[in-house]
């Protein structure tokens, strides 16, 4: 049995999600065994949201689940480009309807968004989605690879050794990766030109194309100019599978970390969002160069349901609708999954920073508009 490193506090951890955690850490070819601040208990495929391994000559294809690909991506605006705060009567309704034309798939359900916030000097549009249609397909390919494998092998297993698999596989695990970025940098890159459009950013406007929700931008850098203003992306995946050499890195809903680069850790839709970046290299290393994706629910949705309709006070409830009565339908209610992403549903982010020293803080932001594509 392999140790398990704990970057959160052990003895909070579920006991459904400590018993997959340990059965994993007694999995053949397992080598190293990460738990995160946000892990959790999964249904699917039998290892918690929340955590990172490693394994050598073989790897275990379903273990992500069907959401392969899935990350976060910010896009970063400087204030002095900012030239009025958002009018949430006057626009929200049409970012919303905008966004469901910026892709033909959707942000897709669950803790899935779109987002902007801010801290003292930038503007954010985050997005968190994933590959969609092309991931569910990508898991069946791997299903399949485990049926076929399995089948050789002559008893039913989970995992798979690589030189059983082809360049094929390797270049459409690739690919579907990618896409999942492309995704992003769509939803991305039109919310821009949607802000530009509507007048709340300094911008050439006469350069945006009529048609930009229709437009591809995957040809655009991580750092440029859209319609004459600056922007940064970074994006970070925190649903895949990693081949390097022989060894492979197992990330289910945990960040990847690259030296230099700035990740977000999002923390509730009413309470923003955590970037940072890697401050040791070593102890990031020892930590198989992961992160939480997230605070960590600390609250099933349906117990987040439960919260809302049996804990918190009339006076609590009117307080999130004041906040956030452009969510409100049209009795004057949340739909259940905005609900289920409240702040009183997750863990508190101080832990982000206590249990992964090897992180530091860039900044917080703080929430102004946020968008889930469907209810769970």
């Amino acid at each position: 049995m392999q140790t398990i490193a704990y970057y959160c506090d052990a003895s909070s951890i579920e006991k459904n999600a400590l018993e997959q955690l340990d059965q994993y850490a007694q999995l053949p070819f397992v080598q190293q065994i990460c738990a995160f601040t946000d892990i959790h208990y999964c249904s699917e495929k039998g290892l918690p949201v929340g955590t990172a391994f490693t394994a050598a000559d073989y790897f275990y294809p379903l273990i992500t689940g069907k959401d392969i690909g899935c990350g976060v991506m910010y896009l970063k605006i400087s204030k002095e480009y900012w030239l009025k705060a958002f009018d949430k009567e006057a626009h929200y309704r049409a970012l919303y309807l905008a966004h469901s034309q910026m892709t033909d798939d959707g942000l897709g359900g669950g803790n899935h968004f779109l987002s902007l916030e801010e801290d003292d000097t930038a503007v954010y549009i985050i997005c968190h989605t994933g590959t969609r249609d092309r991931g569910i397909a990508l898991y069946q390919e791997c299903l399949q690879l485990t049926r076929d494998y399995s089948r050789e092998h002559g008893a039913a297993v989970n995992y798979v050794h690589r030189d059983f698999v082809d360049a094929g596989f390797y270049r459409y695990y690739a690919e579907t990766i990618a896409y999942g970025y492309q995704r992003r940098k769509n939803f991305c890159l039109k919310t821009l030109s949607f802000l530009q459009q509507a007048n709340y950013i300094r911008c050439e406007k006469s350069a945006i194309d009529r048609n930009y929700l229709r437009q591809q931008f995957s040809g655009y850098a991580a750092t440029g100019v859209l319609h004459g203003t600056p922007y940064q992306l970074e994006d970070a995946v925190h649903n895949h599978l990693v081949f390097d050499g022989q060894t492979t890195v197992h990330r289910k809903g945990s960040t990847e970390l690259m030296y230099g680069k700035t990740v977000v850790i999002p923390l509730s839709m009413s309470r923003g969002s955590l970037l940072v970046t890697v401050a040791d290299k070593a102890k990031a290393a020892e930590a198989l160069h992961s992160c939480a994706h997230g605070a960590g629910r600390q609250l099933s949705r349906f117990d987040a349901m439960k919260h809302w309709k049996t804990v918190l006070k009339a006076k609590e409830r009117q307080a999130y609708k004041e906040r956030f009565s452009e969510l409100l339908n049209r009795s004057g209610e949340f739909p259940q999954g905005y609900i289920q992403e409240m702040d009183f549903a997750y863990k508190s982010s101080e832990d982000t920073l206590r249990y992964q020293p090897y992180l530091r803080k860039v900044t917080a932001t703080r929430p102004i508009v946020t968008i889930k594509y469907s209810e769970i």
